[in-house]
This record gives structure tokens, C-alpha cells and sequence, in this order.
């Protein structure tokens, strides 16, 4: 009973291991489609601005991305090729597991076939047990030979069982080689293109530099847009907190703060505000792609995207001002209880201050620039004075 609890812990064990490993390469799988997925949304907008005049910042930022992203990949191929590499290591294991196992019941059951060879014949099977000393004797012989008979047929089913065990793991174990071979060259192929891509990377790089006074005034123009959107929404968060009566955060109502806590719960689910693009900008401080020893902040994010790109509110809320900025064209602020959320660069607004949206709802459209047919979004989220990085509230792509 000992030995059969060992046999049965160690089956569930194994079991458990295979299910954890497929779960993991499922994953993996996941990951390297969506990944390939992103691979493509940024090929697709660098042959929409391949038509400019010359090389921009945007487009480098696209490049810079794609690479990331192609890294990413590489990586994941990497992981998936581990992943088989063990799974056929542990299948050839037990495939000379059952091997084994298969040769001792061949053993067993050749020494029943021995065993019935003495007894072939019906009536010495029947002499065997009326030959019996007593009753008692005669009875336990009869029960030994319907123990060997049903012993028979179970080494019959346990050699037909671990044959077809053994066809099985052999075709999953071909599947498995199989799968790395493909993996094998998907590798190579992408690190090619990565090869392909840094050069042309640094193409870009060399070119812009030969720009930099031109790159200075465009910092210097980035730098005051962003300054005037802060005010924009610094003032808007001020005369909230006027109306609450001076108290310094903005007072809401039971429904409000429903909503609030909603949103707070949905961190890192938040529908995207585009339904295609990648992210170009990432929030908070980082070094200027070109520019030596010059660093840009970004209060949000920025996702480049395709031309005539439609904008969704990442929440249920309310539509509290709809302005225009200099450099940022439209811009529509939605107030989700104390969260807020602003979508910039927007060239139509289908909404209008005070207005109630759901989730996912149509609020506008990216604007394009016909100078570098450049469709850039800009994000942010506050949280009252506080801004967070949109990155962390967005569902993954």
C-alpha cells in the first residue's frame, strides 16, 4: 500500500510539473505573438512617414522601439527554445522510463505464459485442484488459477497501455524537435533583422546630429508646449479646488467617489485610448535620443499611431474642458472622480465640456502632421496634483 501511495504522489507530481511547463510555454507563445503583433504596428507606421523629405526625431523613436521590442522577442524565442529543451530532456527520460517499465511486464508475462504452458490443458487445470488434500486446499487452488488468469489479461493491458504510452510520447517528442527547429530559424531571422535595424538606427542617429542646432529649437518648443498643458491642467485642478470650498483636494460626491475607486481598481486594465499604436514616449526623465548630455521629462506618454486614429476615454467620467494648446493642438481633460485624464494633440473632439462618457467611448482623433505625417497621442494621468505614469494603468498590449 506504501509503495502504491509512492507511485501514486509521484504521477501527480509529474502530472503537475507538465501542466506548470505547457501553462508557461502557453504563455510564452502569448507573449511572442503580441510582441510580433507591436513588431508590426511599428514597421507599418515607419512606411507611413517614409515618404518625408528626411529622418525626425519620430521616426527614430519608432526605430529605438522597434528594436526594443525586437530584443524583447528574441528573448522570448529564447525562453520558449529552454522550455522545449527541457520538456524533450524529461520526455526522452520517460520514454526510457517505460521502456523499462514495458520490458518487466514482457518479463511478467512471459513467465505466466510458462506458467499456463504447465497448465495448458482443461483437465489438468481440473486434476490440479481435485487433487487438493481437503476442501480448504482444493478452494485456494481454484482461486490461485483465477488470480493467474486475470493476471494474465492485466499484463496484457499494462503492455498494450505502456506501448501506446511510449507512441504517444515519441510523436509529442518529434512535435517538440520540430517546434525548435522552427524557433531555431525564427531566431536567427529576427537577430538578422536586429542587425538590419541597428544600422539603420545609427544611420538616423548620424543624420539628426548634423541637425542638432534644429534638434535645440525643437526641445526648447516641446518644452513650452509641455509647460502650457501643466498650467492648463494645474489651473483647472486649482479652480476645482475653489469651488470645494478651499479645501486642498477636490471634494467629491458619493458617486464620484464610486467612480474613483473604480478606476483605482482598474489599474493596470485600463482599455488603451487608441485601438492600434506603440509607445514612443515613455513617462518621466530620460536622456534625449540624439542630444549629448540633455534630458527630456515627459509628464505622460506618447503612442504613435496610424493616420486618422480615434481616441477613447480610458474610463467612465466627465468631460471637464476641452481646450486648445499651442503645439497641442485639441486637448480633452475627463475627470474620473480624483482622477483625471488628459488626451492631447487631438485634431476633432466629439465632446464638449460637461459631457458624461463610458469607457471606451469616442472623444476625438490624433492629429496629423502633413509636414512629417507624424500621428502622435499624448497621455496623462493625475491623480489630483500628482502625476502618475500611464504605463502602470493601461492593460498590456
Amino acid at each position: 500500500m506504501e509503495r502504491f501511495l509512492i507511485i501514486i504522489l509521484f504521477a501527480g507530481f509529474v502530472c503537475y510539473q507538465s501542466f506548470a511547463q505547457v501553462q508557461s510555454k502557453s504563455e510564452l507563445e502569448r507573449q511572442r505573438r503580441e510582441t510580433q503583433e507591436i513588431i508590426n504596428t511599428t514597421t507599418r507606421l515607419l512606411e507611413q512617414t517614409s515618404a518625408t523629405r528626411q529622418n525626425n526625431l519620430e521616426r527614430l523613436n519608432i526605430v529605438n522601439r522597434r528594436l526594443q521590442l525586437r530584443r524583447n522577442l528574441i528573448s522570448t524565442i529564447e525562453a520558449e527554445i529552454n522550455y522545449i529543451d527541457n520538456s524533450i530532456a524529461q520526455r526522452q527520460r520517460k520514454i526510457v522510463e517505460l521502456e523499462e517499465n514495458l520490458q518487466e511486464s514482457r518479463d511478467s508475462y512471459a513467465k505466466l505464459i510458462k506458467i499456463a504452458y504447465r497448465h495448458r490443458m482443461a483437465h489438468q487445470r481440473l486434476m490440479f485442484v481435485l487433487s487438493a488434500g481437503d476442501f480448504n486446499q482444493g478452494y485456494r487452488r481454484l482461486k490461485y488459477l483465477q488470480q493467474y488468469s486475470k493476471s494474465r489479461q492485466n499484463q496484457i493491458q499494462q503492455i498494450q497501455s505502456l506501448t501506446s504510452q511510449i507512441v504517444n510520447e515519441i510523436e509529442e517528442l518529434e512535435a517538440e524537435k520540430s517546434d525548435k527547429v522552427t524557433l531555431l530559424q525564427q531566431r536567427r531571422n529576427e537577430t538578422n533583422e536586429l542587425s538590419n535595424e541597428s544600422r539603420e538606427q545609427n544611420s538616423i542617429v548620424q543624420q539628426l546630429r548634423r541637425r542638432e542646432d534644429e534638434l535645440k529649437k525643437e526641445l526648447t518648443a516641446q518644452q513650452r508646449v509641455a509647460q502650457l498643458l501643466q498650467n492648463a491642467i494645474e489651473k483647472l485642478l486649482k479652480e476645482e479646488a475653489q469651488i470645494a470650498a478651499g479645501k486642498r483636494i477636490y471634494e467629491i460626491t458619493p458617486e464620484d467617489k464610486l467612480i474613483s475607486d473604480q478606476f483605482q481598481q482598474n489599474k493596470g486594465g485600463l482599455p488603451w485610448p487608441i485601438e492600434r499604436g506603440v509607445v514612443t514616449g515613455f513617462f518621466g526623465e530620460h536622456p534625449h535620443p540624439v542630444l549629448r548630455g540633455i534630458k527630456i521629462q515627459n509628464n505622460g506618454i506618447d503612442i504613435s499611431t496610424v493616420e486618422n486614429a480615434e481616441v477613447r476615454a480610458l474610463f467612465n467620467g466627465t468631460v471637464r474642458q476641452v481646450l486648445t494648446v499651442p503645439g497641442s493642438n485639441n486637448v480633452v481633460l475627463v475627470r474620473h472622480g480624483n482622477f483625471l485624464t488628459v488626451y492631447a494633440n487631438l485634431s476633432h473632439v466629439y465632446v464638449r465640456a460637461g459631457d458624461e462618457v463610458t469607457t471606451k467611448q469616442l472623444i476625438g482623433r490624433v492629429f496629423t502632421d502633413n509636414d512629417d505625417n507624424n500621428s502622435i497621442l499624448h497621455l496623462e494621468i493625475w491623480e489630483e496634483n500628482v502625476k502618475l505614469d500611464p504605463i502602470l494603468w493601461l492593460s498590456r498590449q
